[in-house]
């Protein structure tokens, strides 16, 4: 009776000592808000006028650099935190530098996740043509519940390694088209166009459509008219979303030519894609899958047809330029680093033992030193120049107190902060440790964060991740990369891509 006299003690003492624990970390917080310095006095420019002056004064050294050379000259003058006010509408906004505050924000960002809006998108869809986008507008634009509701359900279908490896045969055939287009478009001393970067697009809006559309496109050759306007309507969506949710613009108070013009695009290329999607509708109806082989847009459809046309759209835009941009840093890399692209290619000839085999959904389940590679690849060049969140409540980031709703940009720092960060080093991220320095596993992970992170991670890793797997495994499979031109240089509109041409050579082994 004692012993079970006392368990009860302890089982009704738990939850005591547990609220007093709560307590005393709240307390802290607190503690921590109170003697923290304050938001006015973060480092940078104070007003819309020294910002503007900063950045668009002819005779500013921040004058017509390219951003990401911007970004790091930021860093040098302001320090690891630095404040930014909203420009024509735009809200205010704080760049960090430092792994250990993005790590914080994390635990901070709770169940729904906030990140900074393309408003351009959110305008269109919630506003312009609300009648399209209902009962959800997707996971760029929705917060809160509606965001969670949403991504709850894609996560079921876009998640599942079992849904995204079974286009690997299909995508090996794009591939393999694509390793023919490269042998046709090659010169004499077999060196890749100067536009070799609008071949990597096709090659990746043909693969996305795939998964996305269900369908070819044929961009490779023989494309039909709306297959080729796609294509440029995707393009074009970039340039937009830089012009006028990047650069300061008017159009939240005046509806300007040049945003009518936007809306227009985004209508042409919501047209083009829900047509796409009716058209699979109408294929499954006469001709249903088995289950076990229904595509992702036939389970997308299965939830929802909003969800099917909305997740359509959203692979469509966001897996072109990343992609393909990706994978032109992945093979600079090892066209630049001869070395690392033999052992990748000993590795390769493991899964592809002969060029006339097809590669299956098992073929790259081993493939440790591939995905070492494109994780290095994107650490030196990264696709995206920061992760934006805003909380619901104050923080305390580098002893200085954020308020609650202003956007956090966390700008990665994986190309600083690495040991012999300016080399090409992809043992870095090898589980087994095959060199004393370098160890990845040995800095902070919230340096390095391609793809984001949490709850709202992007959904299209594992397909970004295989399309390009596929790809470097039938390149290195068949050719010899070099490249003799001075270092490759980047630009950023919404995302960061190559400006150098890629005048890859590509040699027949």
């Amino acid at each position: 009776m004692l012993i079970l006299s006392s368990r009860k003690s302890l089982i009704s003492f738990v939850p005591v000592l547990s609220s007093r624990f709560c307590s005393a970390q709240a307390s802290l917080a607190e503690q921590k808000l109170l003697s923290a310095k304050p938001f006015e006095v973060i480092p940078g420019p104070r007003n819309s006028f020294q910002f503007l002056k900063l950045m668009a004064h002819p005779k500013s050294k921040y004058y017509n650099q390219p951003l990401i050379k911007m970004i790091c000259m930021i860093r040098e003058d302001f320090g690891d935190l630095v404040y930014f006010p909203g420009l024509l509408g735009a809200k205010p906004m704080v760049m960090t530098f430092s792994p250990e505050d993005a790590e914080k924000v994390s635990r901070y960002e709770g169940r729904y996740p906030y990140r900074r809006d393309l408003e351009t998108f959110k305008y269109y869809r919630k506003q312009h043509r609300p009648e399209l986008f209902k009962p959800s507008a997707g996971l760029v634009v929705e917060h809160g519940l509606a965001w969670h509701e949403f991504r709850s359900k894609v996560n079921q279908v876009m998640l599942h390694p079992r849904n995204v490896k079974m286009y690997t045969p299909i995508l090996d055939n794009v591939a393999c088209e694509f390793v023919e287009k490269i042998r046709a478009i090659r010169n004499e001393s077999m060196t890749m166009p100067d536009n070799f970067l609008e071949n990597l697009n096709e090659w990746a809006l043909e693969s996305i459509a795939l998964i996305a559309l269900d369908t070819r496109l044929n961009l490779f050759e023989g494309a039909n008219q709306e297959s080729k306007q796609l294509y440029e309507l995707i393009k074009e969506m970039f340039a937009i979303g830089f012009e006028f949710d990047i650069k300061p613009s008017i159009w939240r108070y005046c509806k300007t030519p040049g945003f009518n013009k936007a809306l227009k695009t985004f209508d042409k290329l919501t047209q083009i894609v829900f047509g796409h999607v009716g058209q699979a509708v109408e294929r499954y109806e006469k001709s249903p899958s088995a289950s076990e082989h229904q595509s992702i847009l036939e389970k997308l459809l299965k939830i929802d047809r909003n969800v099917a046309e909305v997740m359509a759209t959203d692979m469509l835009i966001a897996g072109i330029d990343t992609t393909s941009s990706t994978a032109a840093a992945a093979l600079y890399c090892l066209a630049t680093n001869p070395d690392k692209q033999e052992i990748l290619r000993k590795e390769v000839k493991k899964v592809l033992p002969s060029n006339y085999a097809q590669l299956t959904e098992k073929s790259l389940a081993s493939v440790p030193y591939m995905r070492a590679v494109i994780k290095e690849a994107l650490r030196m060049f990264p696709i995206f120049n920061g992760i934006a969140r805003a909380l619901d409540k104050d923080i305390v980031l580098q002893g200085y107190r954020i308020k609650k709703g202003v956007d956090i940009m966390m700008v990665p720092t994986a190309y600083s902060d690495f040991e012999h960060t300016n080399k090409f080093i992809p043992e870095r991220w090898l589980k087994r440790k095959t060199q004393k320095t370098c160890q990845g596993k040995d800095v902070n992970p919230f340096a390095h964060l391609p793809f984001g992170y949490g709850p709202r991670m992007c959904i299209g890793k594992r397909m970004a991740e295989m399309e390009i797997e596929i790809l470097l495994t039938r390149l290195l499979s068949e050719f010899k990369l070099e490249w003799q031109e001075g270092d490759i240089k980047w630009s950023s509109t919404t995302i960061n891509v190559p400006s150098s041409p890629l005048r890859f050579k590509v040699l027949d082994l």
